[in-house]
């Protein structure tokens, strides 16, 4: 065996020169790597580097701490490199030997630099991590932030992270295909509903969206995908008998009594229906002002000017982003100073923790008891302004279209005659909730 010190010198001796020649010794064993001798090499105060004259510029370097790998020094326009063959652990002297020759052999033919090959790589990896669907939502996110109203970006929170992204997360976006993603949906609504996987393939189709105007992709595989799940388009409309039945139970919870009180129980405790008073009062304004039980519950007061007779939505919480004046009725009046009263805060009306405005979610529950206790067809708390809508332009209200579409803060007329009629139309707005108002009345068999 050779001694490892005479080794060792003739290692450093060749580090000296900087040179990916071999050391010349008396002995010319010394001057060719074996298995043996890679097995035997041991560590060395210094680091070694024994080479190997079966492959010019290959190398076993072997640390103070004892690791063995082998390496190739090479040279590429001039300058020195020095590539990584593998652990002497892992891979035999021969495999190491038929790497290092693949290696020159396109440095020599295709001109790759080992080095700048692996860097590449490890750039293209790290490139594909960044181009995930997951990290394009984060930027997507901060984006929407800007522009989304908080209702929106809830939604979409919630879809992205129970449904799309454990689905879709990892994968890179630019790889994406159409068939991918109708599979993505399907899988979606067969698990948690075809409302649900509808509304997921629109946040797919919006993420994509982002991604195409900033060039990220060339083109948006989820666009013209037809809706892969029907759905019923939403047509309840309540009848006069209906609405009686309501104001009924909704006045019964106002004063918790009537209906819905249980065996032994007396007026004025907490009828068994669980219909609160502030989600009878809010579903109530629903039905008198017309407006979404969004803009309902989240009324404040400095939205109201008592003397005017008005309320003005500001644009961060109407549907359409623009401020929306409603013009107060007698009742539509008495309801809202009352729900203050009670709730002696800036909101109309607070939700259980006395710091937020009540959750529209909860009218939508609330409607669902009510149906189910009255035996009626399910309703929800849109189908009442979509009642209201259908009866102020009856014979027998006789509001006009453009009226009532603008009292729901619908759109009128085209995008150029809305830029130079700027009118609210309080005058016309008033005129038809005041007739609404007292439609109700006789609807509802009260007076006022």
């Amino acid at each position: 065996m050779v001694p490892q010190r005479r080794l060792a010198d003739e290692a450093q001796a060749h580090d000296d020169r900087q040179d990916s020649r071999p050391a010349r010794a008396p002995g010319a064993a010394i001057n060719r790597l074996t298995q043996k001798l890679v097995n035997e090499a041991v560590p060395a105060a210094t680091k070694l580097r024994l080479p190997d004259h079966d492959v010019k510029g290959l190398f076993l370097r072997v640390t103070p701490a004892g690791a063995k790998s082998y390496v190739l020094r090479y040279s590429s326009n001039g300058r020195r490199g020095e590539a990584a063959i593998g652990d002497a652990r892992s891979i035999t002297l021969t495999a190491a030997r038929a790497k290092a020759i693949a290696l020159l052999n396109k440095l020599a033919v295709q001109e790759i630099d080992p080095v700048a090959a692996k860097r590449d790589a490890i750039a293209t990896e790290r490139q594909k991590r960044q181009e995930t669907f997951a990290a394009l939502t984060e930027a997507y996110r901060k984006d929407s932030e800007r522009r989304k109203r908080p209702k929106t970006l809830s939604l979409e929170a919630w879809l992205l992270d129970r449904h799309i992204l454990p689905r879709l997360g990892a994968r890179r976006y630019t790889e994406l295909r159409r068939g991918e993603i109708i599979a993505f949906i399907e899988q979606v609504g067969e698990a948690a509903g075809a409302v649900t996987g509808n509304r997921a393939h629109g946040v797919v189709r919006q993420v994509l969206n982002f991604a195409l105007k900033r060039d990220l992709i060339a083109a948006n595989p989820a666009l013209g995908i037809e809706r892969v799940f029907p759905e019923v388009s939403r047509e309840r409309v309540l009848n006069e008998e209906e609405l009686r039945k309501l104001w009924a139970f909704w006045d019964a919870a106002r004063t918790n009594q009537g209906l819905g009180l249980g065996p032994g129980q007396r007026q004025g405790e907490r009828a068994v229906n669980g219909l609160s008073w502030p989600s009878a009062t809010a579903l109530q304004l629903c039905l008198i002002t017309l407006q979404r039980a969004g803009e309902v519950v989240g009324a404040r007061a400095e939205e109201f000017s008592w003397t005017d007779r008005l309320w003005i939505i500001p644009a961060n919480r109407m549907k359409g982003k623009r401020a929306h004046a409603v013009p107060l009725t007698d009742l539509a009046t008495e309801r809202f100073k009352e729900a203050f009263a009670r709730s002696k805060s800036v909101f109309a009306f607070l939700d259980r923790s006395g710091e937020a405005s009540l959750d529209p979610k909860r009218l939508t529950r609330a409607m669902a008891r009510c149906s189910k206790l009255l035996e009626m067809t399910p309703a929800g708390a849109h189908d009442l302004r979509r009642t209201g809508r259908t009866m102020i332009t009856s014979e027998r209200v006789g509001v006009s279209y453009e009226t009532a579409e603008r009292v729901i803060a619908h759109l009128v007329g085209s995008s150029v005659s809305r830029v130079y009629d700027r009118n609210e139309y309080l005058a016309e707005k008033r005129a038809a909730l005041e007739s609404w108002a007292r439609e109700i009345l006789r609807v509802t068999n009260k007076t006022w």
